[in-house]
Parts: C-alpha cells; structure tokens; sequence
C-alpha cells in the first residue's frame, strides 16, 4: 500500500501486456488487478521502455512524463506545472489540456521532428 495515495495495488491497463513478457490471460478484464511482485521486473522495464518513447513524443509539445512508483504517471511542462496520469488512455486528453493544443498524430511537423529526433539518436 502506498502511504500517501492508500493505493494498494494498480490496475491494469491494456498497454501493461503489450510488451513482450507474458501476461496472464485472466487478466485482460477492465477491472483485473495484478499483484506487486508478479512479473514485477519485466513490467518495471516495459513501463520505462514506455515512458521513453512517449518522451520522445511529448517533447515535441514541450512536455515530459515521468513513471510515479509504477502505478501511474506524472505529466510536466517546462513551466514546472504537472498532472498525475492514469494510465495510456488517459494521458492524451490531459496532454492537450496541459499543452494547451491540440494533438494530431499526422501532423507533418511532428513526424518530421519524430523522423530528426530518432536518426539523432541512434
């Protein structure tokens, strides 16, 4: 249980099987729950490997997220103000509200900045 938010376990979001470790399948409800330490490693690496590439993303935007003690997700702007995420599914609208734009996937200034930032890093 975290002491501050008296979480005592996360649930679970579509996006937290889809990364290569084995998921159990009773877990695919909407309110299946899943246990701290169960496959903890693997999710723990899947859920950053996440956060970088949404970083790279949100970037574009001016925004950053960061994982919060796995369960779920801080968004900032560089103005320093932030905004606790759920989950995949609830991040976007609060992206747009925190960035005050609105995001277009398809939108060739992003692709074009996605296209230079990954020939950068690799």
């Amino acid at each position: 249980m975290c002491v501050l938010c008296g979480e005592l376990i996360s649930s679970f979001h579509w996006t937290d099987g889809s990364d290569g470790y084995r998921s159990d399948e009773n877990l695919r409800g909407s309110n299946a729950v899943i246990s701290a330490n169960e496959n903890a490693r693997e999710r723990k690496r899947a859920r950053l490997k996440r956060v970088g590439l949404l970083n790279q993303i949100l970037a574009f935007y001016g925004l950053k997220i960061g994982d919060w003690q796995g369960a779920k997700f801080v968004l900032c702007d560089k103005k320093g103000q932030s905004v606790i995420v759920n989950d995949l599914g609830d991040l976007w609208d609060k992206a747009q509200n925190l960035a005050k734009k609105k995001m277009d996937v398809l939108d060739s200034n992003l692709l074009a900045f996605l296209n230079q930032h990954t020939q950068a890093t690799r």
